[in-house]
């Protein structure tokens, strides 16, 4: 089990390299097959590789756009709402907490969505 394992984390960092443009498609399917070692063959390294940059493509500003609102948004609004509950100013803390939670909900509904699989 952990050979699979390791062939899947090769995968993922092969992917990585191949969006972000490191290696090219035929590079990537190739270190895959040699990574595989049996397990996978070139068509589904193919498939996999294909896949994943898609996959990366379509969610990489979503991606971005999550990752700064998850650092900025806790620390600004959870700011507010201390500075506001220390000032005795209860609606402007509420008002930032309720702000903080509705972004989290957000949040969820943003999260990335796996990319329809090709249909032969």
């Amino acid at each position: 089990m952990d050979t699979v394992r390791e062939v899947a984390e090769e995968g993922k960092r092969l992917i990585d390299r191949a969006w972000l443009g490191e290696l090219t498609r035929e590079e990537a399917v190739h270190r895959f097959v040699q990574v595989g070692d049996g397990l996978v063959c070139a068509v589904t390294a193919g498939e996999i590789i294909d896949d994943g940059v898609r996959w990366l493509d379509t969610n990489a500003a979503r991606l971005r756009v999550l990752a700064w609102c998850a650092v900025l948004e806790i620390p600004l609004f959870g700011g507010f709402a201390v500075l506001a509950y220390i000032l005795d100013d209860y609606s402007t803390c509420a008002l930032s907490v309720g702000l903080l939670l509705a972004l989290q909900v957000l949040h969820r509904k943003l999260l990335p969505h796996p990319v329809p699989r090709r249909r032969w």
